[in-house]
């Protein structure tokens, strides 16, 4: 209190405080002291501790209502005590704000950075994870240099200096922002887009093969493309017996498969110089197939060879941060979409951290 105010009056206010069994509706009673500050030319009410004069309501009830938004939906929580919907979503940020513990930027090794949608329109954000605990450390929306940016902005020269590898997509411009701000970092690129980009490549000859089959041999290509995408080991019988018939009736489809058959051997290796060498012979042999889609993914692979090949070096990939975009997308189905970014950030941070104490 400033040595200049002094108390006027005494009143009575009322909070909202825990349900007590069925009874939902529960209120303290308290006396409130009421002064002016002479200093500051402004009046303040004294409330007892444990009463939050904003809300009007205990931080206990607070800290309930954000331990129950972790569960279910803000528009259930009425159901269950006497507040508005919006009131729920309001204290649940309140309490996140206050007590959430920041993200730990110190000791960073490896980063995971990948684009996610969150609605209707093409609503993109940028999501940056810890690639060895899965801590969400940034949020920011859209999926352009900017977004990213922001995030190495917030790190010390130091920070940034111990990071050893990012791993990222091939597609956006997350490479750039990289290079710009962490260059002794190494970039990797995630495995299973790349393979993601074969099968593409792959069931790009399919449909060019298709289009320029007889009608005849069409019946041999026709519902082929998963047994075509799929590994080898996962085959079944029959699937086998129809995917020799196809390779019979069709050469070109048969080298498609032995390529993509043959490529999941570069995950094999544990040098980085044996890898390329293998690489070089895997591109060559996609050359000599004569087929316009491998031999693109083959030009595209040779251009982002280091970033590839770092995966040999680094083992680096999106399997954690996928993992949680399905955490994202079942928080903004939960709450039926997000318009605060910073509320969202909160909550997808709150999912990977410990739960708020309650007081």
């Amino acid at each position: 209190m400033h040595k200049e105010s002094r108390l006027e009056q005494k009143g009575y206010a009322n909070a909202f405080d825990l349900p007590i069994g069925p009874v939902s509706l529960v209120q303290i009673l308290y006396e409130a002291l009421q002064g002016y500050c002479s200093g500051c030319k402004s009046h303040f009410t004294l409330h007892p501790p444990g009463i939050d004069s904003y809300a009007h309501a205990t931080r206990r009830l607070m800290h309930y209502v954000c331990r129950l938004c972790r569960f279910m939906p803000a528009n259930k929580i009425p159901v269950f005590l006497p507040i508005s919907a919006s009131t729920a979503r309001r204290w649940d940020k309140r309490i996140l704000t206050k007590y959430l513990p920041d993200p730990d930027l110190d000791n960073l090794r490896v980063i995971l950075i990948d684009e996610k949608s969150i609605g209707a329109g093409h609503q993109y954000m940028t999501v940056v994870i810890n690639g060895e605990t899965g801590e969400v450390l940034h949020l920011a929306e859209g999926k352009k240099k900017t977004s990213l940016e922001s995030f190495f902005q917030k790190l010390s020269l130091e920070q940034i200096k111990q990071i050893r590898a990012i791993g990222i997509d091939r597609a956006g411009a997350y490479k750039a922002v990289i290079r710009q701000y962490a260059p002794k970092a190494q970039i990797v690129f995630d495995k299973f887009h790349i393979v993601g980009n074969l099968n593409t490549a792959i069931d790009e000859v399919r449909r060019s093969e298709w289009r320029c089959a007889t009608k005849e041999d069409k019946q041999f290509i026709k519902g082929q493309r998963y047994n075509l995408l799929r590994n080898a080991h996962n085959l079944k019988d029959d699937q086998c017996d129809k995917l020799a018939q196809l390779f019979e009736a069709n050469e070109a489809l048969f080298q498609a498969y032995l390529l993509k058959d043959a490529f999941s051997t570069l995950w094999t290796y544990v040098r980085p110089k044996w890898a390329s060498k293998f690489l070089d012979n895997w591109i060559e042999w996609a050359k000599e197939t004569g087929l316009g889609p491998l031999i693109r993914f083959a030009q595209g692979v040779d251009r982002d060879r280091n970033e590839i090949l770092a995966w040999i070096k680094h083992r680096v990939t999106s399997a954690k941060l996928e993992a949680f975009n399905a955490t994202i997308s079942r928080i903004v189905k939960r709450a039926c979409g997000y318009r605060d970014l910073e509320y969202l950030y909160l909550k997808i941070r709150q999912e990977a951290a410990p739960p708020v104490p309650q007081l």
